[in-house]
């Protein structure tokens, strides 16, 4: 690759649009113009790793940074981690790592890709090298991507204050930005607080979350909230409303995820069992995790938890 066409990809990779650059999900809307434009350059996304190449070659290193920061999301669309990993590592360290915005941006590309592999410790690892080289580039979109990726270790590792406190952190710096930017932030906030058992609280949070992805057009997220909210609900009391929510969020997810199937039938069991029909939501909870069990999926943290906590209901006074 010559000199020119690594920086015609600098150039094109400034101009790739992201609409949901904070998500672990893939950061384009499905059908829309932009997304078709992106998904071509996912197609080309190693061109934008020769490009990185021939401009570290050549000793321009922010040059190489930038076009990390700007299409590592590629990989994502492609669902490729590990050439994502591949590509950013190419970047990241070698050089001589010279401060820059550009920096913990890609750095938070990799943290992501490490926590999406389940590589925990490289992506705390990261994550804080991410915050690190945000502070001292004192960059608005670094800082809440940095804090963002320590509040998600945090709530992997179960420490849901220090995750809440992490989350406010980064919805601070992302107030400015564009919505979208606060989407995952403010997921994490109201995730960790309805962990903490502050329900009240993670209702508004998940109202205001609900809204977000409504108004941003993530249909995705819009099913994950209401869910969320019904088992916010669940712990209120609030039977019917829980009902209402899973209802909704249920018609939005494909039948065929088999995630989504698992988790209809726990919320089954949860309004089951808030209307004392312990039998039946026992029934529904077995079958729920033989789903679960069958297709070899680990529910996430939070959906364990209600999974923990329906099971200690059922078996309280067995």
């Amino acid at each position: 690759m010559t000199d020119e066409r690594a920086r015609n990809l600098l150039e094109r990779s400034r101009v790739l649009h992201w609409d949901f650059p904070s998500s672990q999900g893939t950061p384009i809307v499905k059908g829309q113009a932009t997304s078709k434009l992106v998904e071509q350059a996912a197609q080309e996304r190693e061109s934008y790793a020769n490009a990185a190449r021939v401009l570290l070659e050549s000793e321009h290193e922010e040059d190489a940074i930038e076009i990390a920061a700007n299409a590592w999301r590629l990989w994502a669309v492609a669902r490729d981690l590990a050439g994502g990993r591949v590509f950013l590592a190419a970047v990241l360290d070698k050089g001589e790592k010279k401060p820059s915005r550009a920096r913990p941006l890609a750095l938070y590309g990799d943290a992501l890709f490490a926590f999406r592999q389940g590589k925990i410790e490289e992506s705390r690892q990261r994550s804080q090298a991410a915050l690190d080289g945000a502070l001292a580039a004192n960059d608005r979109e670094a800082l809440t991507l940095a804090y963002l990726a320590l509040s998600r270790i945090a709530f992997e590792d179960g420490d849901y204050p220090k995750s809440l406190n992490l989350a406010v952190k980064s919805r601070e710096f992302a107030h400015d930005l564009d919505p979208s930017m606060g989407q995952a932030p403010l997921f994490l906030h109201a995730s960790a607080t309805r962990l903490t058992g502050d329900y009240d609280k993670a209702a508004a949070l998940f109202e205001q979350s609900l809204a977000l992805n409504r108004k941003i057009g993530d249909q995705g997220m819009v099913a994950a909230e209401l869910q969320n909210l019904g088992f916010v609900e669940i712990h209120r009391g609030n039977t019917d409303a829980a009902e209402r929510y899973f209802t909704e969020g249920e018609k939005i997810v494909p039948a065929s995820d088999p995630y989504s199937t698992a988790m209809a039938v726990i919320n089954k069991a949860a309004i089951a069992f808030l209307r004392g029909n312990k039998g039946e939501s026992r029934t529904f909870l077995q079958r729920a995790q033989s789903l679960l069990k069958e297709a070899g999926i680990d529910p996430g943290a939070d959906d364990q938890f209600e999974i923990d906590w329906l099971h200690g209901q059922l078996t309280k006074n067995v």
